[in-house]
């Protein structure tokens, strides 16, 4: 389980509620829920961080049990993927499942998950605000897998030298502009755990040089107990 003391104000109280089964909605509330039943989790994806890393992160934060289902890559010559890919809703991976419901496109996934594990903001302008850093640095992680895949030497150097550091600038605005703590409600959110994972698979240790705020935030999410240990204990793989 987490240390109440290493989650914020409001994820404690949503956590003690979750592991003691009282959860409510809004037609029973104030009522305990003693019924409350983790669900079955399997999550299906390629033997790599990548994609899938982010909802690896959010059930490793949360506490939650899953079964990690890794299958070889497309370019290793064991893998299964052309026999599964016909059995998926899109043709894709990662694949959800959570009790009977099947979920696809990682981040419908990840957001999914954070909501599970109070990380997706308090409010509908929280979750906004949580949904725009995703979106920078989704925009950093596509346009830096579409260059990496389409060999463009010129346009990765580019990247890393350029698009990078000029994106990230703009976040240390940006969580300098929230309290300069998290990016989001003064509480700790996805877009930190979020911008956590970029960052940290970042080549050489000098990405954040100039960025003080972000790196604190990178060290702090480093150190929060569940994700120390997954990223510690985790399969270690290409990417």
């Amino acid at each position: 389980p987490i240390p109440l003391c290493a989650l914020p104000p409001t994820t404690k109280q949503w956590y003690q509620r979750r592991v003691h089964g009282e959860l409510t909605t809004n037609n029973n509330r104030g009522n305990t829920n003693n019924n409350f039943k983790m669900p079955n989790i399997k999550l299906t994806y390629f033997d790599l961080r990548a994609r899938a890393e982010p909802c690896r992160l959010l059930l490793a934060y949360g506490g939650i049990k899953y079964e990690d289902d890794r299958i070889p890559p497309p370019w290793d010559a064991a893998t299964t993927w052309p026999t599964l890919k016909p059995t998926t809703p899109f043709g894709q991976l990662p694949l959800l499942k959570w009790d009977d419901e099947v979920l696809c496109q990682s981040m419908a996934c990840a957001r999914f998950i954070a909501r599970e594990v109070g990380l997706a903001g308090n409010t509908n302008m929280e979750s906004a605000q949580v949904d725009e850093i995703i979106d920078v640095i989704q925009d950093l992680i596509n346009a830096g897998v579409k260059l990496f895949f389409a060999k463009d030497e010129a346009g990765m150097k580019k990247h890393a030298e350029v698009t990078v550091p000029t994106t990230l600038g703009q976040l240390e605005k940006k969580l300098a502009s929230r309290g300069g703590q998290y990016f989001v409600g003064n509480n700790f959110s996805w877009a930190d755990l979020h911008t956590f994972m970029y960052i940290s698979d970042l080549p050489g240790k000098s990405a954040l040089d100039g960025f003080p705020k972000l790196a604190n935030l990178v060290d702090r999410v480093a150190n929060i107990p569940n994700i120390k240990k997954w990223v510690e204990t985790r399969p270690v793989t290409a990417m």
